[in-house]
């Protein structure tokens, strides 16, 4: 009897549990309204980064090793184009590049304590050769353009030209006026070829060649009425052949010649500089000068001198003929 009632309040109170467990499930599991919660606020996205200038790295002088590469390899790697007498052409003889170019370039070396190693270049590629290192400079009758000076890091002028046109007798050409309808050869890639179609456009045919001596051999064979290019050249080239051709200025603004470095080589381009300085204060680039084109070109530039000889003349008696003009692309 006694364990019957004890059975049956054991289940009477797993009965109570059940639903006591029971209820608290139900209370877990029914909602009531949930309580509204305020929107999320976006995240404000974090500013950009300025973009880093990409010349501050290679323009810091703490960085420019550039003077440092050279004292360490002895050398200093010139790019010349070797066709344009009287600054840098090949002698037939010998075959050396040789011409004033060459002779400044030299005279640079030996106050540096380096050697001279000069490099046969192609004109149309000189900015390549630069910016993957195989020279380490333009030294080649350059001439100095905003273009030029924003993507190199250039020299102090030395000398300064003039445009001109080359015209055979026959052309019937004596002014600018007289070229619309004429033939005229120029050296591709050229601020001379600039020069001639920004100024007459489809008023003039334009004969586009390699280099000077192409183009001076066009005038020669009688394929082109003129030819335009450096003063330098055309006086050089009609000295040797026999003083016959007709010189019309161009262009009334001078051209100035820089040599171009890498614009982050401004340690190598300042060591060049300050041996340029010393030359020039000494006298002896009057002496190179003069030796070339019978004058002190820096003097002119500069108005100090005036004239000793005629630009271009050809003091040495060499004859750099129509071909074999070794005249350079060098605009």
């Amino acid at each position: 009897m006694k364990l019957m009632k004890m059975k049956s309040l054991l289940s009477v109170a797993v009965l109570c549990l059940c639903m006591a467990m029971t209820a608290c499930g139900g209370a877990s599991t029914t909602s009531s309204t949930p309580t509204p919660t305020a929107p999320a606020t976006p995240a404000t996205p974090a500013p950009e980064p300025e973009p880093a200038d990409a010349g501050a790295d290679a323009e810091s002088p703490e960085e420019d090793d550039s003077w440092e590469k050279v004292q360490e390899k002895g050398e200093l790697v010139l790019g010349m184009e070797t066709v344009f007498p009287p600054s840098s052409y090949i002698d037939e003889d010998t075959g050396e590049i040789v011409g004033f170019e060459s002779d400044f370039a030299r005279e640079v070396c030996n106050r540096l304590g380096v050697n001279l190693v000069r490099t046969d270049i192609v004109w149309e590629e000189k900015e390549d050769d630069l910016a993957l290192g195989k020279i380490d400079c333009i030294w080649s009758a350059m001439s100095v353009t905003p273009e030029r000076e924003k993507s190199m890091c250039l020299s102090d002028p030395y000398m300064k030209v003039d445009i001109v046109l080359i015209a055979d007798p026959e052309s019937g050409i004596h002014s600018l006026d007289d070229v619309v309808g004429k033939t005229i050869a120029v050296p591709d890639s050229s601020t001379s070829k600039d020069l001639l179609e920004a100024q007459f456009g489809s008023d003039i045919y334009i004969t586009a060649m390699e280099d000077n001596g192409d183009v001076l051999r066009q005038l020669k064979l009688g394929l082109a009425d003129a030819a335009c290019m450096d003063s330098t050249v055309a006086n050089y080239w009609n000295a040797t052949n026999g003083g016959i051709y007709n010189i019309v200025p161009a262009k009334e603004d001078n051209e100035k010649y820089a040599i171009g470095f890498r614009k982050s080589d401004v340690s190598l381009r300042n060591k060049v500089q300050e041996a340029i300085n010393e030359i020039i204060a000494d006298g002896t680039f009057a002496e190179i000068s003069i030796k070339w084109f019978g004058t002190d070109v820096y003097a002119e530039m500069t108005g100090t001198s005036s004239n000793s000889g005629a630009e271009g003349e050809n003091p040495e008696g060499e004859n750099p003929d129509g071909e074999n003009p070794d005249s350079e692309n060098s605009d």
